[in-house]
C-alpha cells in the first residue's frame, strides 16, 4: 500500500513538472518567435536589433531542440548512440552558449553606445555580423570537447575522458565561461551605465520645463532598477545549475538531492530562455506594437495592413557610423535590450542627452 501511494505520488508529481514544461515551452516559444518576426522582415537592422534578432534564434533554438525530448524522457526512454550523444550534447549546449555571449556583447554594447554618447568611431552592421560570428564560432569551440568525448551507455550519455582530472578542469572551465565571467561582465557595464546616468543628470532649466526634467529623473531611475533586474534574473536562472555542476565534480552529494536540484536548474534554463521576449512586451512600446501587429495579421490570415511607422517604432538606437543623423553635432541614444540565457530594458533620458523607450 505504501508503496503503490509513494509510486502515485511521484508519478502526478512528474505529471505536475512535465505540464509546467510545456506550458514553458509554448510561452517561450510563441514570444521568441514574435521577436523573430517582427525584427526579421524589417530591411535594415541596427546592430543592438541584430544582437536582439540572435538572442531570440539561440533561445527558441534551446526550447525547440531540448524541451521536448526532455519531456518525453520523463515518460519513455531512448535508445542513444554514440552519434546520437555526441549530437545532442552539441546541439543542446551549443545554443546555451550563444544565449550567454549574445546577452553580454548586448551589456558590451550598450554600455560604449552610452557611455560614449559622443565618440564617432564608426559601428557598422558589418561589425555587428562579426561579433555575432564571433559568439557562434567561440561558442562551438568551447562544447566542442564534451562532444568528443559523449558516449553511449545504452539509454544514457555519459563523458569518457582521458582521465578524471580533465573532466574538472572542463567543468571549472564552463563555470567561468558560462556565468562567473559573463555575469562579472554584464554586471560592470550596468553599473558604468547606473554611474553615468547618475552623474549626468539633467541640467536646471527655466520653469516652464520641470516637469519634463521631472519625468527624465524618474527614467533614470526606474533604468537604474531595470538593470539591477536584468543581472538579479540571469544570476537566479543559471546559478544553481552551476552550483549543482560543481558540487557534483568536486564534491560527493547526495545523488537523490543533487538530480532534484539538476531538475530545478532544467527549468530555470527554460524559464530564462524564456523571459527575453516578455520583458520586451512589458517595457517597450515599439515591441508591443511589433507583436500586435504580427499577431493581427496572423488572425486575420495576413489581410491587416502593417502599421505606417511600425519600421520606425522599432529603431531603438542609431548605430555609429550607419546612420543617417551621424554628422549631426548632438547625440541621441535609444537602447532596448534585455540581458535570460536573458534581455531588453530601456535606458532613458540623462543630461542633454536622449534615452528614450
Amino acid at each position: 500500500m505504501n508503496n503503490s501511494t509513494s509510486a502515485g505520488d511521484t508519478t502526478g508529481r512528474r505529471d505536475v513538472y512535465v505540464g509546467f514544461t510545456v506550458v514553458i515551452f509554448i510561452f517561450g516559444l510563441l514570444g521568441n518567435t514574435l521577436v523573430i518576426a517582427v525584427l526579421g522582415k524589417k530591411k535594415k537592422r541596427s546592430i543592438h536589433e541584430m544582437f536582439v534578432l540572435n538572442l531570440a534564434l539561440a533561445d527558441g533554438l534551446f526550447l525547440l531542440l531540448r524541451l521536448p525530448l526532455y519531456v518525453y524522457e520523463k515518460y519513455l526512454t531512448i535508445y542513444k548512440t554514440d552519434a546520437y550523444c555526441r549530437i545532442m550534447i552539441l546541439l543542446h549546449t551549443i545554443f546555451y552558449f550563444i544565449s550567454i555571449f549574445t546577452i553580454t556583447a548586448m551589456a558590451i554594447y550598450r554600455c560604449y553606445v552610452i557611455v560614449n554618447p559622443y565618440n564617432r568611431t564608426k559601428l557598422t552592421p558589418k561589425t555587428g555580423y562579426r561579433i555575432i560570428g564571433f559568439v557562434w564560432f567561440a561558442s562551438f569551440i568551447i562544447v566542442l570537447p564534451i562532444a568528443v568525448v559523449s558516449v553511449s551507455k545504452g539509454t544514457e550519455c555519459d563523458e569518457k575522458w582521458f582521465h578524471s582530472s580533465h573532466a574538472d578542469i572542463y567543468t571549472a572551465a564552463l563555470f567561468v565561461l558560462q556565468f562567473l565571467l559573463p555575469l562579472s561582465i554584464i554586471a560592470v557595464a550596468y553599473i558604468k551605465i547606473g554611474v553615468f546616468l547618475v552623474l549626468h543628470k539633467a541640467p536646471q532649466s527655466s520653469p516652464g520645463k520641470n516637469s519634463k526634467r521631472e519625468k527624465r529623473r524618474k527614467e533614470n531611475k526606474q533604468v537604474i532598477m531595470t538593470l539591477a533586474v536584468i543581472v538579479i534574473l540571469f544570476t537566479i536562472c543559471l546559478l544553481p545549475g552551476q552550483i549543482a555542476w560543481m558540487v557534483d565534480a568536486f564534491g560527493s552529494p547526495d545523488r537523490e538531492k543533487i538530480n532534484v536540484v539538476y531538475d530545478a536548474s532544467i527549468i530555470l534554463d527554460f524559464i530564462h530562455a524564456c523571459v527575453n521576449p516578455v520583458i520586451y512586451a512589458l517595457l517597450t512600446d515599439s515591441y508591443r506594437k511589433g507583436y500586435k501587429d504580427v499577431i493581427t495579421k496572423v488572425i486575420s490570415c495576413g489581410r491587416a495592413s502593417i502599421t505606417p511607422d511600425l519600421e520606425s517604432s522599432i529603431n531603438m538606437h542609431p548605430d555609429h557610423g550607419s546612420n543617417e543623423n551621424e554628422n549631426k553635432p548632438t547625440a541621441q541614444v535609444t537602447v532596448d535590450e534585455n540581458i535570460n540565457r536573458s534581455s531588453a530594458y530601456n535606458v532613458p533620458s540623462s543630461s542633454q542627452l536622449d534615452y528614450k523607450f
